[in-house]
């Protein structure tokens, strides 16, 4: 996905542009000793402090573990000293792997990275630690925000999936409902519908959230899925003209946005989050502050999001990491990597 450029400063103050997808030719030389592999030297080292860091120093106790290797042609002096150290401004930027690298492969991993952004802005943690399932489910059903939307329609679909997911926990504490979900052999995806997809980001997050933030975060979400609805089909089929101009495909229109699918279904109800980051650009630049306004005084409540420059930018990092999380969870193969005029 190219950037957006904008006749507008302020506009052109946040964009989006296309990261890595999980089959990109580059070869995961950068390996840990527990397992994990990564296509850069500073995701292996971001990988390493996380643990140390977050994991009370007991898995790899401090050091990287035996077996732990990176490539042997690598410039010398780049291995001197290491990484930028992640602080506040790392945790924001989406710079290239080669630069640096907040991109993690384990999902909980990428769920304390939106944390750790939060951290950079407030104080948006939860107080009270859920242990009991029940306990998690009546947090995100009750504060879920139904009364910040004119429709039930409009957050229905993420509603009920969350009513949904935290039911089968509540029955099966012990087995996790993604366990369950069919995965596309072909592209090493789930082929989850996007509601479901966004309702499992919700019910990861929100109990780690206290209840305003919790409630900023399912606004995002269901404004999200709101633009997917409405955009998704038409930006399938600009992306799948594109693929067949530049000759990536010998196919024409029909072969992603197909003749038996029905066009009339709601986006989020009938796709599985292969491409759900195409309407990226658009949902920022245009989709949030034509519709953030809509919510009236309750906007000017929000202390993360809403149509101010700044909260707008704040909507870039945290779609960042939201598409983080996706690619871990293989809902997706491709990641976004998110900037600001400042880093150009």
């Amino acid at each position: 996905m190219d950037p957006v450029n904008s006749t507008n400063k302020d506009d052109a103050s946040v964009q989006a542009r296309a990261r890595r997808r999980r089959n990109d030719q580059s070869s995961r030389d950068y390996t840990c000793g527990c397992g994990k592999s990564y296509l850069s030297y500073p995701a292996l080292y971001t990988h390493l402090k996380y643990c140390n860091l977050y994991m009370g120093r007991q898995k790899h106790q401090g050091s990287p573990p035996q077996g732990t290797t990176q490539p042997n042609n690598m410039n010398p002096k780049a291995n001197r000293g290491r990484p930028k150290r992640l602080d506040e401004n790392d945790l924001k930027e989406g710079k290239s792997d080669d630069e640096r690298s907040i991109s993690i492969n384990e999902p909980d991993e990428t769920i304390e990275q939106v944390l750790l952004f939060l951290d950079s802005i407030g104080n948006f943690r939860s107080g009270t630690k859920y242990e009991k399932e029940e306990e998690k489910q009546l947090y995100l059903l009750n504060s879920f925000p139904k009364d910040y939307f004119i429709s039930n329609q409009d957050y229905q679909s993420i509603y009920n999936n969350i009513k949904d997911i935290t039911n089968e926990r509540v029955k099966n504490p012990d087995q996790d409902p993604l366990m369950k979900e069919e995965i596309d052999k072909d592209k090493n995806i789930k082929k989850t519908q996007i509601s479901k997809i966004l309702a499992y980001f919700l019910v990861a997050i929100g109990p780690l959230l206290n209840e305003d933030a919790y409630k900023e975060i399912a606004t995002f979400i269901v404004l999200f899925s709101i633009a997917l609805n409405e955009t998704g089909y038409q930006a399938l089929q600009n992306y799948e003209q594109e693929q067949y101009q530049q000759g990536d495909t010998d196919k024409k229109t029909q072969s992603l946005v197909k003749q038996d699918q029905n066009m009339n279904a709601a986006y989020c109800e009938e796709q599985n989050g292969e491409h759900i980051l195409l309407i990226t650009n658009e949902f920022i630049l245009s989709f949030l502050p034509q519709n953030f306004p809509k919510l009236g005084n309750i906007e000017k409540t929000f202390r993360i999001f809403g149509s101010p420059d700044e909260k707008l930018k704040n909507a870039v990092y945290v779609t960042q990491h939201l598409s983080y999380w996706l690619y871990a969870m293989k809902f997706t193969n491709s990641r976004l990597a998110l900037y600001t005029d400042d880093d150009q």
